[in-house]
């Protein structure tokens, strides 16, 4: 599968330039050149990385990954800077950046580095894959590995978050699933605004799930949630 990356620029000459490149290097490009519309990508969608410019009009590069981070704890993030000054690059580095780039960069160097931190992730998330490949939930398969979640001929393909939250789920079948151990697991991180997404994430899951109704996942006030399958 193709690495997904989301790209914030304001250069509206250089960025679909960048964006051409890195998609001959078979790399998928979501282009966007306004923070607001960055985020609005990502929190719709799936990404395996970020490239964030920080001089941009209204929100800035060091404001959108602020955001990102409140998202997601985990997904690396390169900046993309015209500056060279040191406290800037403190800066990126203190809101969890992986890489800063300063321009004019060539479009191979940048290529080198997205590489290179994609292939670090990936070590990183083969050492925290589940141990569980596939499992059979009511009338549904689960595809651990492919992520797709299949009932008879209908098949969904679920991101990795939902499938990490599914197997998670699985793994504690009829038992509670506290909230703070789905959150370090699956997000890495225990706050509100994990909370608040694993909440969406929980809602899709049962959306997927509605072909068998005896499929249910409660919520347990004030502990985390319970999967269970009725007779």
């Amino acid at each position: 599968m193709k690495a997904r990356l989301l790209f914030v620029d304001d250069d509206l000459t250089f960025s679909p330039m960048v964006k051409e490149y890195l998609e001959t290097q078979g790399l998928e490009v979501s282009l966007h050149h306004n923070g607001d519309d960055g985020l609005r990508a990502f929190r719709q969608g799936e990404f395996d990385l970020c490239i964030l410019d920080v001089k941009m009009p209204f929100k800035d590069g060091f404001e959108v990954a602020g955001e990102l981070r409140e998202l997601d704890q985990r997904v690396p993030i390169i900046f993309l800077t015209g500056k060279n000054e040191k406290q800037d690059k403190l800066k990126g580095f203190g809101l969890g950046a992986d890489d800063y780039i300063t321009k004019p960069f060539s479009l191979e160097e940048l290529n080198a580095r997205i590489q290179a931190i994609l292939k670090r992730y990936q070590i990183q998330q083969k050492a925290n894959k589940p141990a569980l490949k596939a499992f059979d939930l009511g009338n549904y398969h689960f595809d651990c590995e492919l992520r797709e979640l299949r009932l008879g001929d209908e098949v969904s393909k679920l991101s990795a978050k939902e499938a990490g939250l599914l197997t998670l789920l699985y793994e504690h079948l009829n038992e509670v699933l506290k909230r703070e151990v789905a959150l370090q697991k699956v997000w890495g991180q225990d706050d509100y605004f994990k909370g608040m997404s694993m909440n969406v994430y929980i809602t899709k899951l049962r959306k997927y799930l509605k072909g068998d109704p005896r499929i249910e996942i409660l919520n347990v006030h004030g502990e985390g949630y319970k999967l269970v399958v009725g007779g």
